[in-house]
């Protein structure tokens, strides 16, 4: 071996040795950028499946929530129905009595309505036909001014109006039903849902 091939030799030597350190530090480098690459991806994965933990728990939640919503709305409507119903039951109930257990009621609200002056009392015109023939003395037997029966007829489905003068009060008991209806319904309510 000449002079010239033991230099070449060297460089050729040199360079594969650079070549090896140069490798080697790229090798390292690339590892150390795959490792933080995964370490980065695991965070990345990490915050994701918290953030979709997160999104799932609040539509999970949301869904609860208004599936409860929509449960009180649909048993408040089912109560309300129910509430509804009985009081008009009750009304039909309340037309439907004998006579003398209708006219029974009718004294007790001419009794509790009635002014301390003189007035006029019309019914419908099947009340009216079937008025017992007593009716009046009983009215003036109550404590409240002289009532007089009305020539004419109501269009309302049971109860009465009363008039003094200019003040009507009427008691039919649609009207009194309506006037009374949450208290009504307020005590329907306890009694079927306690």
């Amino acid at each position: 071996m000449t002079g010239l091939d033991k230099i070449l030799s060297q460089i050729n030597l040199d360079a594969d040795n650079t070549c090896a350190v140069i490798e080697s530090r790229c090798q390292k480098e690339c590892n150390e950028i795959l490792q933080e690459a995964k370490l980065s991806a695991e965070k990345i994965k990490d915050e994701a499946q918290i953030k979709a933990k997160k999104n799932y728990d609040d539509i999970i939640r949301r869904a609860e929530s208004s599936a409860e919503l929509e449960n009180r709305r649909v048993l408040l409507s089912a109560r309300q129905s129910i509430i509804s119903e009985m009081i008009n039951n009750s009304l039909e109930k309340l037309l439907s009595l004998p006579d003398d257990e209708y006219f029974d009621v009718i004294y007790k609200l001419i009794s509790k309505y009635s002014l301390n002056s003189d007035g006029v009392i019309a019914f419908n015109k099947k009340d009216n036909d079937r008025l017992p023939a007593d009716f009046m003395n009983k009215v003036s037997e109550i404590g409240c001014g002289k009532l007089v029966l009305s020539d004419s007829y109501l269009n309302i489905r049971g109860g009465f109006v009363l008039s003094f003068g200019d003040i009507d009060i009427n008691c039919s008991f649609d009207s009194l039903y309506q006037d009374n209806s949450e208290l009504i319904s307020d005590r329907v309510a306890a009694i079927l849902f306690g």
